[in-house]
């Protein structure tokens, strides 16, 4: 019975057992089927990192992007602009910040836009003179590309001036009495007669500040590029009108804007925008008031280009050029705006192009609706 019951299980585990050429050929079918796996999954792998790889190639091969950061003023020309220049030229996208002429200037020395607008030349050589030992700020290279005139505006009760018409006198005394109280007149002036007028004034490094101050002049007015103490400050044009347009008449308020955020529409219009009042102005020349117009600032616009003396349309101090600046090899000479020593540009050609584009006649309604004035309205433009 041992002999039959050994010889039993010896069958049976010769049954059980699994030949060797069987054990080969399973192996290697494992082996097929886990390459055509991981092929697969590395086919798989490989295209989706080819279709992301050339997603990503084609996004940059098909948008340039040109930063641009600097002067309120000139940002809704600059909108315009921005509109034109992408429909013409598919690939290039332009990015328009704000945050005021002074920081045009130092986004460009600071290598951070490519370009920087100022609604003042006097704004980009006051940042030269302030960083005498900075390379960056010493070879700024601008250009002109618009012209711009500043206006005095006051709430459209009218109760701080009655008479809508200011002086540089009124002007100087009302705003040196307010930054020793407050931000509040507490005397009159001639025209100014409401006592507790809020006096407004722009953030240090505005372009449209030193234009404003630089006029109003006298020995007691604060510095033209950082503004009086103590006063109200308001970042850029939108903000100043916003200012103002919330005066009343037991708080009223006067400040300044550039001409195109004092009226509507294009350069062919004069209606104040709501709210306000836009002021007529008297420096000393002459006895009847300036009528701040669209056509009598570019009148002024042209005489101050040309170097004619001061005539009878606006204050030629109360006007003054738009800048672009780049990177520059040598500080840039002008005299009223046009310049006399170009130097050398160090912006790339795509930024040239844009400039050149901004220059062109096809572009000045790109100023003119944003109710400012392109270089064919007052400059020579060969």
């Amino acid at each position: 019975m041992k002999t039959a019951m050994y010889a039993n299980m010896k069958r049976m585990n010769n049954e059980m057992a699994v030949s060797p050429i069987v054990a080969t050929l399973v192996l290697i079918v494992v082996a097929v089927i886990g390459a055509v796996a991981v092929g697969t999954i590395m086919g798989t792998f490989s295209t989706q990192v080819s279709k992301q790889a050339s997603a990503s190639q084609a996004a940059s091969a098909s948008s340039t992007e040109i930063l641009i950061a600097g002067s309120t003023t000139l940002l809704p020309a600059e909108l315009n602009l921005q509109t034109d220049y992408q429909k013409a030229n598919p690939g290039y996208q332009l990015n328009v910040q704000g945050g005021g002429s002074g920081a045009g200037v130092a986004s460009v020395a600071e290598g951070i836009s490519d370009i920087g607008a100022a609604s003042s030349a006097s704004t980009i050589t006051g940042a030269q003179t302030a960083n005498p030992n900075n390379p960056a700020y010493q070879n700024l290279y601008y250009t002109m590309i618009g012209g711009r005139g500043v206006v005095f505006i006051q709430d459209a009760s009218m109760i701080a001036d009655p008479s809508n018409v200011v002086s540089t006198a009124d002007l100087n005394a009302a705003y040196l009495d307010a930054s020793g109280n407050g931000g509040k007149t507490t005397a009159v002036t001639t025209n100014l007669t409401h006592i507790g007028t809020t006096m407004e004034q722009r953030e240090a490094g505005s372009g449209t500040m030193s234009t404003a101050f630089g006029w109003i002049g006298g020995s007691a007015k604060g510095n033209t590029s950082t503004g009086y103490n103590n006063l109200p400050t308001q970042n850029g044009n939108a903000a100043m009108l916003a200012a103002v347009q919330a005066g009343t008449s037991t708080a009223p308020v006067i400040g300044f804007v550039d001409a195109g955020y004092a009226f509507t529409g294009s350069v062919t219009s004069n209606v104040t925008a709501s709210g306000i009042s836009v002021m007529g102005v008297v420096d000393g020349t002459q006895t009847a008031a300036y009528v701040p117009t669209h056509a009598n600032i570019k009148a002024a616009l042209k005489d101050w280009v040309k170097g004619n003396s001061q005539g009878t349309n606006y204050p030629q101090k109360l006007t003054g050029g738009l800048y672009w600046i780049t990177a520059g090899t040598v500080p840039t000479q002008s005299v009223n705006g046009i310049i006399t020593a170009p130097g050398t540009s160090a912006a790339s050609s795509v930024v040239t192009n844009l400039i050149t584009f901004a220059q062109s006649p096809g572009e000045a309604t790109a100023f003119n609706n944003a109710g400012m004035y392109s270089l064919y309205d007052f400059a020579p433009t060969s």
